[in-house]
């Protein structure tokens, strides 16, 4: 049985607080959210991840009209799945609200630069088949998060994201936030570490490393030809984690980082196994 799950923005600051915004920068970041919505709300109902095209995430999120309050903004995402009915066990007896609800805070913060972890889909970031999948999402949601923010300094400046059954606080878009998703500075300089991999999808490219020097999880891309050259180590990799036998990657990868110099991101080059004696 379909189930209707709601999210609501609520703009604050400069103008918003008078029920305003700029026209153009404010419908061109609610729409950021929308997409952002039908990015994840897609996967959480079919499984699969769609960003071009007519896909069904596109279809299955609803707006109502902008109410005051400073600005609130409300949106439905219509679930035709249960959860389990395309993830197994891994989403076993989880309300689809709460598991679209803890997908849609994964995604978010994780471009914020901020881990969040949750039961809801904890299951799911564990399994290999779709923790991969996981991470393409984030990728693919920069884009969208980086235009939902567009109407921070002109004409708000706050939202807070809230949602799931029972609105719960989800994230907030800040300027330090904005700044955050816009800076990507290119770090260019070939750099190789042993990686701990703890997600890939072998389709995409997609996936994170675990960095032992950094001391956490770093997401990473790369380029269509390197995947055909690298897609086997990877998945190596990956059953080595799953397996927890301890092997790892000896990668060469380029660096995407914040304005702080953090790493957001690794673009990797080649990358060979390294087996444990």
């Amino acid at each position: 049985m379909p189930v209707i799950v709601p999210f609501r923005l609520t703009l604050t600051g400069d103008t918003a607080d008078d029920h305003q915004f700029q026209g153009y920068d404010g419908y061109m970041a609610l729409a950021g959210f929308a997409w952002t919505l039908s990015l994840i709300a897609n996967y959480a109902d079919t499984g699969k991840i769609r960003q071009r095209g007519d896909f069904d995430g596109r279809h299955a999120v609803r707006a109502n009209a902008l109410e005051e309050g400073s600005v609130i903004a409300d949106f439905f995402v219509n679930l035709r799945n249960d959860p389990a009915d395309i993830f197994g066990v891994a989403a076993a007896a989880i309300p689809s609200g709460r598991f679209l609800d803890a997908l849609v805070r994964r995604v978010i913060n994780r471009n914020l630069g901020q881990n969040t972890s949750d039961d809801a889909i904890a299951q799911l970031l564990e399994n290999r088949s779709t923790t991969g999948d996981v991470e393409a999402l984030v990728a693919i949601a920069e884009a969208p998060i980086r235009q939902a923010h567009g109407v921070i300094g002109a004409g708000a400046d706050e939202i807070l994201i809230s949602g799931g059954i029972n609105i719960n606080p989800i994230s907030k878009f800040t300027h330090e936030t904005k700044e955050y998703v816009k800076q990507n500075i290119e770090d260019n300089t070939l750099t190789s570490k042993l990686l701990t991999v703890s997600a890939f999808n072998a389709n995409s490219g997609y996936g994170s490393v675990f960095d032992h020097d950094e001391g956490h999880v770093i997401p990473f891309s790369m380029r269509r030809e390197t995947l055909g050259q690298v897609r086997q180590v990877f998945s190596w990799g990956l059953d080595q984690y799953a397996n927890r036998t301890g092997g790892r990657i000896n990668a060469t990868f380029t660096r995407i980082l914040a304005m702080d110099k953090r790493p957001k991101r690794y673009v990797i080059v080649r990358a060979e196994p390294v087996v444990n004696k």
